[in-house]
């Protein structure tokens, strides 16, 4: 979406994060913001749990931390779901669909 609606993103070392926060801010004439905070925290939580993940080599992962993050996975679809829905909205009452 971040596509559609404005330039890339062009921090490569950098764009999940950007990506994130820029999917958290409105545009004022472009775009609704897609993602609520609480969204936002949890994506972002688990973006660095992947990072982690790609770049432990060997390491060992603890179950709580396993737990906590499948936890987050779970608790997300909901909230992810509810945004992208109060998104599409906003932009249909916008005239911008």
């Amino acid at each position: 979406m971040a596509t559609y609606f404005e330039n890339n993103i062009t921090d490569t070392a950098r764009w999940h994060t950007a990506l994130l926060q820029r999917m958290t801010q409105e545009i004022t004439e472009i775009r609704p913001a897609l993602l609520s905070g609480e969204t936002y925290k949890l994506l972002n939580g688990l973006r660095g749990f992947r990072h982690f993940f790609r770049h432990a080599y060997g390491a060992k992962i603890e179950y709580e931390q396993l737990k906590i993050n499948l936890d987050k996975a779970v608790n997300l679809l909901p909230s992810l779901a509810t945004d992208i829905e109060r998104f599409i909205q906003k932009l249909e009452g916008e005239g911008k669909v």
